[in-house]
C-alpha cells in the first residue's frame, strides 16, 4: 500500500489488488470507458475483448498459472485500488517473448480516463516494479507510443531509461522502448 498526497493536501491509500468475482461492476464499467473513449486499453489482459467478465477472470487466473497457448507468457493481473475504487490495471508479464521485446514489454497499465491527472499512473507504476522484483525480475522493459507523453513522462519518474524507438509491428506507430532497474 502507498500514500499519495494530492494537490488539495488529502492523503489517499492506493494499493494493488489481484481482480475478484466482487469487482464485476466496476471493472465492467472500467471496460465501457475505454470502449466508449475509443482509446486502447493497456495493462487489462484483453479485458476490452471480453463481454463476460467471468470469462475474463478465468482468462486472468490462467495466464498466472502458465496455462496458455505458445506465443504467451505467464502473467500477474493487478487492479489499482483508491478507496475502494478501481483506478487502474496493472499487467506484470514474468518473461519476454522476442514479440514483447519489441513492443509491450514485461508491464502494461492504463488510469480509468476520469482518474487521470491525479498521479496514479506514477504511483501504479511505482508498485508494479515492486511486483515485478517479487517475481524475481531484475530489470523491466516498458513500453509505450511515442505520441503518448504522458505515458513517457510517468515511465521516466520512475527511473525509465529510454533505450531506443522502434516502429510498431502491428499499429506501424513509433513505439519508445524503456528499461527500468529494479
Amino acid at each position: 500500500m502507498h500514500i499519495l498526497e494530492k494537490q488539495q493536501r488529502k492523503l489517499i491509500l492506493m494499493k494493488l489488488i489481484r481482480p475478484a468475482k466482487i469487482h464485476k461492476e466496476q471493472m465492467l464499467a472500467y471496460r465501457k470507458a475505454f470502449l466508449d473513449s475509443g482509446e486502447l486499453l493497456y495493462g487489462g489482459s484483453s479485458l476490452q475483448n471480453y463481454e463476460h467478465y467471468e470469462k475474463w477472470l478465468e482468462k486472468v487466473i490462467s495466464q498466472e498459472e502458465g496455462q496458455l497457448p505458445p506465443n504467451r507468457v505467464p502473467a500477474t493481473q493487478f487492479l489499482s485500488m483508491v478507496d475502494d475504487k478501481v483506478v487502474g490495471l496493472v499487467n506484470i508479464r514474468h518473461r519476454l517473448t522476442p514479440e514483447l521485446l519489441v513492443e509491450s514489454g514485461h508491464i502494461g497499465y492504463s488510469i480509468l480516463p476520469a482518474e487521470r491527472r491525479k498521479g496514479y499512473a506514477a504511483e501504479q507504476l511505482k508498485m508494479s516494479l515492486v511486483e515485478a522484483k517479487k517475481l524475481g525480475l531484475e530489470k523491466v522493459l516498458v513500453t509505450c507510443d511515442k505520441a503518448n507523453i504522458a505515458s513517457a513522462r510517468t515511465i521516466q519518474k520512475v527511473g525509465g531509461v529510454l533505450e531506443n524507438e522502434v516502429i510498431s509491428p502491428d499499429s506501424g506507430e513509433e513505439v519508445q522502448r524503456y528499461w527500468i532497474q529494479l
